[in-house]
């Protein structure tokens, strides 16, 4: 676990453009939803965009690394190596999470500072409902990208694709940028359920409430217990998909899906 932590440490900050790219990008992002938010006359809701940077961050860095690691792997010819060592898959999978936590925490930190000197947003934080629902949040969605490392495995190139096609819907519907669900939500019902299914959704939605409005743990805790399922869920998938892909590759020599 600690290896493959630090694998995903040096890959990222040792490479300049990357460093560029992770940190720029939600900063640029969270700089023009916030000017929006200015020009409409909502200044007061700036925060909502800065937040959003936070955690896009974090969404782009279960997508792209955590989703698409292992398929990465396999084209470089290193997933055989994971099958073949004595190293827990799971371990493995746990050592990517940790890793991309420590090296997308600069860019969300950054967004912070920029974001808060430029406009100010006003806050009424509950911080204890703030930490508890900022690290069930991280939990739900690397758990998330673990269960899709395997999907994503299976079908190979195909998983760039459905990368390019989740990215931006998905951003919309969990709220990223505005709340999705509940009473400000612009979308109808039966959206916002549908929306409810992604762990960003509900996450979004309790840092809104304990950052912005004061909610503390007894407000939010349908929203706690409903991140903590999700992760424990989410844990159980990934660990039982990647159990059937490495017995499929023992048994097949390979661990792709044919589409036919």
């Amino acid at each position: 676990m600690n290896a493959r932590a630090m694998v995903r440490l040096w890959s990222i900050f040792g490479e300049p453009l990357w460093v560029v790219v992770n940190l720029g990008f939600p900063v640029l992002s969270s700089l023009a939803l916030s000017l929006l938010y200015v020009s409409a006359g909502l200044a007061n809701y700036t925060g909502f965009a800065i937040l959003g940077g936070v955690m896009v961050s974090f969404w782009g860095n279960v997508l792209w690394s955590m989703a698409s690691q292992f398929n990465w792997d396999k084209q470089e010819g290193l997933f055989e190596i994971y099958l073949t060592s004595p190293a827990s898959m799971p371990a493995i999978l746990i050592g990517m999470s940790l890793g991309g936590i420590a090296a997308t925490v600069p860019s969300a930190v950054i967004v912070t500072i920029v974001g808060w000197v430029l406009f100010h947003p006003p806050l009424a934080a509950s911080w204890p409902a703030v930490a508890l629902t900022f690290a069930l949040t991280l939990a739900s969605l690397y758990a998330l990208g673990m269960s899709l490392a395997s999907l994503y495995l299976a079908y190979g190139r195909q998983a760039e694709s459905l990368n390019n096609v989740l990215q931006e819907p998905v951003s919309m519907l969990s709220g990223v940028y505005f709340p999705s669900i509940g009473s400000f939500s612009p979308f109808p019902f039966a959206l916002q359920v549908a929306a409810s299914l992604i762990p960003l959704t509900i996450g979004m939605d309790a840092l809104r409430r304990a950052l912005f409005f004061s909610q503390g743990v007894d407000s939010i805790w349908p929203s706690l217990l409903a991140l903590a399922a999700m992760a424990v869920v989410l844990l159980f998938v990934s660990t039982k998909a990647l159990k059937a892909l490495e017995n499929k590759g023992r048994r097949d020599g390979t661990v792709t899906v044919r589409i036919r």
